[in-house]
């Protein structure tokens, strides 16, 4: 029994130093990002598309409360970086370092813990949601349709939302991008189908509400098939779900935490900028909320391209960071680098250009196409420097240099984002709210390629 498990150990181990250290880089990054790409981009339409058939109803007040459950949704991130990231992060490194059943312990330390606090985030919102709905700065016209959408994603929906992006992580982490980008694609695009049978008329007709009932659903479809593939594939991964594996060796989850917690922050303090954000939209009316919202899940799609190239990487990068191998650890964020700026920059002409058309896309009202157009090009002046800023977030996740992360979440949101919401509403009301993340990402950019090139010429 044991040379069976030997042996295939030594089958996955040979697997990934294919991967990892033989395939030629730009080979390799594409191996690992486009399926990241793919599913980041299923996902952004996925978002869309709540908004997009919310839309088609034409209502204002519906649309505005997908708009303000949206930092709710965002602070599920919180959850699945820091057990996701983190985890996957520390199981990149120990696969470089040949650790293997520290790799296994890893997975399964990540996995439970995260589904401790996706119950406990649920039971929360549960509890406190009338609370949660002031914060939101949801007033009496959306508190009740924020609150209906609220229930169905994030008190019934908050385990299988934050489980199977986790599991996806850990699905990367190995190397298997194609795979987690399955099983992230399958319930996305689910929601997408279900969307205007719960939402329209001719469906359910349950507005907001039928976009959180979709989303819960096909959550649930994304978890299990994970749990399915995890399962079948026992023995030849290194994901492991068996609580027996799990480890009380304090050093795991002190470095599960080291790059976790910085990017849970930094979610976090995404959230609180989102909401500062909706405060003073909301003191300008309805309207104005549903086209800054608009506009928003629009900037999403290049922004998840970016993130998804910055994740897709991260296996590449912790990988020959922890086994020393610094030269194809450069070649591969230098690659990543050049495509996506470039890709980028393309993205933010067409949007500029045409930034009206897209917003009338989801709705027909001509003052929320007017205050939309506006609000995106504002937005979409600093997706490159947004770009640059998630390739370095992404390669200090990978290192495990969670303090360079929490650098950047802080000065991101407290220092730099939300002052400049303070500075800008005060001297440009209403219009200069869309160029606070620009002003942000510019500065954070800078600092991005100072390190970056600290980290890649060290030997």
């Amino acid at each position: 029994m044991k040379i069976k498990t030997n042996e295939k150990e030594a089958s996955m181990e040979a697997q990934k130093a294919e991967l990892f250290e033989r395939t030629p880089v730009p080979k390799a990054v594409m191996k690992l990002a486009i399926p990241t790409v793919l599913s980041s981009l299923v996902m952004v339409i996925y978002n869309l598309a709540d908004t997009y058939f919310v839309g088609m109803l034409n209502n204002p007040v519906q649309n505005a409360a997908v708009t303000l459950a949206a930092p709710v949704m965002l602070a599920f991130n919180a959850v699945t970086n820091l057990f996701g990231v983190g985890g996957s992060s520390l199981m990149s490194r120990y696969l470089g370092q040949k650790e293997y059943r520290a790799v296994r312990e890893s997975s399964a330390v990540s996995f439970y813990c995260a589904l401790g606090f996706s119950i406990l985030f649920s039971l929360s919102v549960g509890i406190f949601h009338t609370q949660m709905l002031d914060i939101l700065g949801a007033t009496a016209d959306t508190a009740a349709v924020t609150w209906q959408y609220l229930r169905w994603t994030t008190v019934c929906g908050a385990v299988p939302a934050i489980m199977n992006v986790v599991m996806a992580n850990l699905v990367r982490a190995e190397g298997s991008a194609l795979h987690a980008s399955i099983g992230t694609m399958s319930g996305c695009l689910l929601n997408i189908i279900l969307d205007p049978v719960f939402i329209l008329p001719f469906g359910l007709h349950m507005g907001a509400a039928g976009a959180g009932l979709a989303t819960f659903i096909s959550n649930c479809v994304a978890c299990l098939y994970f749990l399915v593939l995890i399962r079948v594939r026992r023995g030849r991964t290194f994901v492991c779900l068996n609580p027996r594996v799990l480890s009380f060796d304090i050093t795991i989850l002190k470095q599960i935490c080291a790059v976790g917690i910085p990017a849970a922050i930094q979610n976090l303090l995404n959230v609180t900028g989102m909401t500062v954000l909706n405060h003073f939209t909301a003191s300008y009316g309805t309207t104005a909320v549903a086209a800054m919202g608009i506009s928003q899940k629009i900037n999403m799609i290049p922004m998840y391209i970016s993130m998804g190239l910055s994740q897709g990487i991260m296996p590449l990068v912790g990988y020959n960071y922890a086994s020393g191998n610094r030269i194809r650890m450069r070649k591969a964020v230098t690659f990543a680098a050049k495509i996506s700026v470039s890709f980028i920059l393309l993205m933010t002409v067409v949007y500029y250009v045409g930034a009206r058309g897209l917003i009338g896309l989801f709705m027909k009202d001509e003052e929320v196409i007017a205050y939309g157009g506006r609000f995106l090009h504002g937005m979409c002046i600093g997706l490159v420097f947004l770009t640059v800023d998630f390739l370095a977030v992404g390669v200090f996740q990978a290192c495990g240099l969670g303090k360079y992360s929490l650098t950047f979440a802080i000065l991101r949101k407290v220092v730099l984002e939300i002052p400049a919401l303070f500075l800008l509403n005060r001297l440009w009301p209403l219009y200069g709210l869309a160029y606070a993340q620009t002003c942000a990402e510019f500065v954070l950019a800078i600092a991005a390629v100072i390190l970056l090139r600290k980290i890649l010429r060290k030997q």
